[in-house]
C-alpha cells in the first residue's frame, strides 16, 4: 500500500488509520517555528576547570518550503527553503547576542539521506553562525518520520526508527531509544499523535542524551503534518572545539500548505544543483578581529578569533585531528616577497630541537595572484612524532600572512590535506586598523 494513501479502514478491532505522510515533489508550505532554550553551557577552557554558564536562546523561523525530491523511504529526501525571519537572542553568562540571517543567505537547500541531515546554501557558504541559527531540532522536512509504517488504531503505540530519530534531531547516531508514539485522538480528520522517551546517541562525535514528550498534528485530508511541538531535556559532552550543556529546550513548529512564492519558482532556481551539493559542506569564516576571510569544510570550527591570532581545530567524528593557527605578519614594501629559501630558514629556526626533516617545500600563486610558499615538516615534540605544515601568504601590495598546521604523524592520512581549501580561499580583506597597532612578528612563520 502506498504511504502517500490516506485509509480509514474496518477490520475485526475496530477503526484503523493510515498515516503515511511522503511529501509530495513540487509543493510548498509556510512553516513557522519558535524555539526557546533555558540551561547551561560548560566550558572547558584550559583542559583542566569546567565553567558553567547560564544560557537562555529565544529563535524565530520563518521560511517557505519547496520540496524537490521524496523517495519512499524517508532518505534521498531534497527541498528549499526561502527564509523570511531567521533570528535568536542569545544569553550566555553575561553577554546578550542577537543573531539574523542575512538575505543573501536566505535561500537554502535542505537534503536529508541515510547518513547525514544537511542545510547549506547553494549560492555562497554560510557562515558558522547561520548554520547554528536554521539548524534547529525539529527539520520540517522530516517530521513525518514519526509517523507509524502501518496502519494503527486508536491508543496504538509504535517506535519511530532510531535512524530517522538521528536525523530528525540532528545527531550523528542514535545508539539507544525508547521513545514511542501513539495515536492519542483523532477529532475533525486530525489525528493527534502523542510521543514521549529518551535517546542516547552522539552529536558532533561526543556523547549526547534527550528526554523528550511532544505531540504533532496529522491532517487526514491533507495528508501532512500541520503542527509539531516537542519539549526536551538534552545534555551534550564537552568536546574538543565546542561547549558542552544541559539544557531544557521547547519547539514549536505549525506548516501549512502554500503556493510557490516566486523567489521558489524554476525559473528562479537556475544554480547548478549537483555542483551546490558538491560545496554543501563548506563555510565561510572572515575574522570579527583580523583582516581576512576565507572558507572551510564543517570540521574546522573557530576557537581564537584576536587580531593578532586565530586558531582552529579540526575535528571529524569526536576526535581532535589538527589545529590550525593563523596570524597577520607585518608588511612588506610593495612588490618584495619572502624567498622560499628564507622561509625554510624561518621555520628551521622555530622549530629548532623539534625539528626533524622537511618532507617539502614548494611555491605557487593562488587564483587571485597571492604568492604561497609552503613547507611541511616531520619532527616530534613530547617524543610524539609530528607533522607541521607552514604556508607563508603575500601578495603584490606587502600584505602578509602565516598558517601553521600542526598533527600527529599517524593521523596523516585522517588530515588528508584538510589545509587545502583554507589556503587556497584565503583573502586579505580592507584594514581595519592601523598595522602599528598589531603586535609585531619576528619571523615568517609566527602564528
Amino acid at each position: 500500500m502506498p504511504c502517500c494513501l490516506v485509509l480509514l479502514t474496518a477490520d475485526l478491532f475496530g477503526v484503523t488509520y493510515q498515516m503515511g505522510s511522503l511529501p509530495k515533489e513540487g509543493s510548498s508550505r509556510r512553516v513557522q517555528v519558535a524555539l526557546e532554550v533555558r540551561g547551561e553551557l560548560r566550558l572547558n577552557a584550559d583542559g583542566k576547570q569546567v565553567v558553567s554558564l547560564p544560557l537562555e536562546v529565544e529563535g524565530r523561523l520563518i521560511y517557505d518550503e519547496r520540496i524537490l525530491a521524496a523517495a519512499d523511504e524517508p532518505w534521498d529526501r531534497q527541498a528549499v527553503r526561502s527564509y523570511k525571519e531567521a533570528s535568536a537572542k542569545i544569553k550566555a553568562g553575561k553577554g546578550v547576542v542577537n543573531r539574523a540571517l542575512d538575505s543573501d543567505r536566505s535561500l537554502i537547500m535542505a537534503l536529508a539521506n541515510d547518513a547525514e541531515s544537511l542545510l547549506f546554501c547553494p549560492r555562497e557558504p554560510l557562515r558558522r553562525e547561520d548554520l547554528d541559527l536554521i539548524d534547529v531540532q525539529g527539520n520540517s522536512l522530516l517530521v513525518d518520520t514519526l509517523l507509524p509504517a502501518k496502519a494503527v488504531a486508536m491508543d496504538e503505540s509504535w517506535r519511530p526508527d532510531e535512524r530517522c530519530l538521528a536525523r530528525l534531531f540532528g545527531w550523528d547516531l542514535v545508539t539507544q531509544s525508547d521513545v514511542t508514539a501513539r495515536l492519542g485522538s483523532v477529532t475533525e480528520r486530525v489525528a493527534l499523535i502523542e510521543f514521549s522517551g529518551r535517546m542516547d546517541g552522539s552529536s558532533g562525535g561526543v556523547a549526547a542524551e534527550i528526554e523528550l514528550n511532544g505531540k504533532a498534528n496529522y491532517h487526514l485530508d491533507q495528508r501532512l503534518m500541520t503542527w509539531y511541538a516537542v519539549s526536551l531535556r538534552e545534555k551534550r559532552a564537552i568536546g574538543h572545539a565546542e561547549p558542552g550543556f544541559e539544557v531544557t529546550a521547547r519547539l514549536r513548529m505549525a506548516m501549512q500548505p502554500s503556493a510557490t512564492p516566486p523567489e521558489l519558482a524554476d525559473s528562479e532556481l537556475q544554480f547548478p544543483r549537483q555542483n551546490a551539493q558538491a560545496s554543501a559542506d563548506l563555510l565561510t569564516y572572515q575574522s570579527d578581529h583580523a583582516d581576512f576571510r576565507l572558507i572551510h569544510d564543517r570540521r574546522w570550527r573557530s576557537m581564537i578569533d584576536r587580531h593578532d591570532l586565530s586558531v582552529f581545530r579540526l575535528v571529524d567524528r569526536g576526535d581532535l585531528i589538527a589545529q590550525c593557527n593563523i596570524s597577520e605578519l607585518p608588511e612588506f614594501e610593495p612588490g618584495r616577497h619572502l624567498s622560499l629559501d628564507e622561509f625554510r630558514a624561518d621555520v628551521q629556526q622555530k622549530l629548532e630541537q623539534q625539528f626533524g626533516q622537511i618532507v617539502e617545500a614548494s611555491q605557487t600563486e593562488g587564483e587571485n595572484g597571492q604568492r604561497i610558499l609552503r613547507i611541511v615538516v616531520s619532527g616530534m615534540a613530547s617524543e610524539i612524532p609530528i607533522q607541521w605544515v607552514y604556508y607563508h601568504i603575500s601578495d603584490d601590495q606587502g600584505r602578509r600572512a602565516a598558517l601553521a598546521f600542526t598533527f600527529e604523524s599517524k593521523l596523516v592520512e585522517r588530515f588528508a590535506e584538510a589545509d587545502r581549501t583554507l589556503v587556497e580561499t584565503f583573502q586579505f580583506t580592507p584594514r581595519r586598523q592601523p598595522s602599528e597597532a598589531r603586535r609585531p612578528a619576528d619571523d615568517a612563520t609566527r602564528s
